[in-house]
């Protein structure tokens, strides 16, 4: 086992440099202590992590808002997803375990075009086949905060943005006990605000949400906010693009509209049209949380067209699956 030791006035990607230089056996666990403050990253010192050994990233204190991974990166900046976030992890890693820290992309957006570089990932995890868990996170942008691909575990993490910021071509990520928190838009309010895109694996579970907290910030007058929106190009036979989300006994702030999914007017195609207990825009047993905290049960019935009630036969099949990418 490697263990490294990083304070703030160190760097992160020359340490991970090093390593590389090291080829070390690619059994060999790494492991990386954080000490508390704020290291910076991104921009011309982008962090960037692509080897095949079992890596942990862990902050000295265990609390998340005592250490922080911070840097500004964005589209504009580097172009294509897997070069413009803060920390990206690469094709061939294979587990990656993230605790207790907190990784923010400071970047702004300036404009409403989007080519002009407001997609700013916190985290890009570009890997098919490996795992990425993280505990104890909290991960904070704006547009685009988390990518992921293959399989994931995030377990009492926080994440905010306003568009999009939970994305990715992944086959199950799963969200257990997290706090999703829509934040205002700085170009001003009024404009609407979506906390996923899924862009699933063929026929996989995609995005699941167990137990987790939907808050929301005032955006403004007329502005709508929605659980998630079709990115319009899955269909049947496409490898992934399927807008697959799932809602297990989740509480949803009121400020979220009713109908929870958009197919924005219906100018963009969703895939699959209907939910199941594996696919599609679905939920289970959620509840609505009023300005003065109660909770009322979710009417079903409001949900967009394209959005499934599940039964507990649909939610039995489901967490049989996902029992199998919590043991990966």
């Amino acid at each position: 086992m490697r263990n490294i030791r990083i304070t703030p006035e160190d760097n992160l990607s020359s340490a991970i440099a090093f390593l590389e230089s090291e080829k070390i056996a690619p059994e060999e666990e790494i492991v990386i202590t954080l000490a508390d403050g704020t290291h910076k990253g991104a921009l011309m010192d982008r962090i960037f992590y692509n080897l095949p050994n079992p890596l942990t990233i862990a902050s000295e204190s265990g609390d998340a808002k005592k250490c922080a991974l911070s840097g500004e990166n964005c589209e504009a900046f580097h172009k294509d997803t897997e070069n413009r976030a803060v920390i990206t992890f690469g094709m061939e890693c294979t587990r990656v375990t993230l605790r207790n820290f907190t990784i923010e992309n400071t970047h702004v957006k300036t404009n409403d075009d989007a080519s002009l570089g407001n997609q700013a990932e916190a985290i890009c995890f570009h890997c098919d086949k490996g795992f990425l868990f993280c505990e104890g996170m909290e991960f904070k942008s704006r547009q685009d905060t988390i990518h992921v691909r293959g399989f994931s575990h995030f377990k009492n993490c926080f994440v905010c943005g306003d568009v999009d910021f939970i994305w990715g071509y992944c086959d199950t990520a799963l969200f257990d006990g997290c706090t999703l928190h829509t934040i205002r838009d700085n170009r001003g309010d009024g404009r609407p605000a979506y906390v996923l895109q899924s862009r699933a694996k063929n026929s996989r579970p995609g995005f699941v949400f167990i137990n987790c907290d939907f808050t929301a910030e005032d955006r403004g007058e007329g502005a709508k906010i929605f659980i998630g929106r079709s990115q319009g190009t899955g269909k049947k036979d496409s490898v992934d693009r399927w807008d697959s989300i799932a809602l297990i006994k989740c509480r949803i702030s009121e400020k979220y509209d009713s109908a929870l999914w958009t197919d924005e007017g219906g100018t963009r195609a969703v895939y699959p049209e209907k939910g199941s207990a594996l696919t599609g825009w679905r939920e289970f047993g959620t509840v609505v949380v009023q300005s003065d905290g109660t909770e009322i049960p979710y009417d079903a019935k409001k949900q967009e067209r394209h959005g499934y009630a599940m039964t507990e036969n649909d939610l039995s099949i489901l967490q049989r699956e996902i029992e199998k990418t919590k043991i990966r």
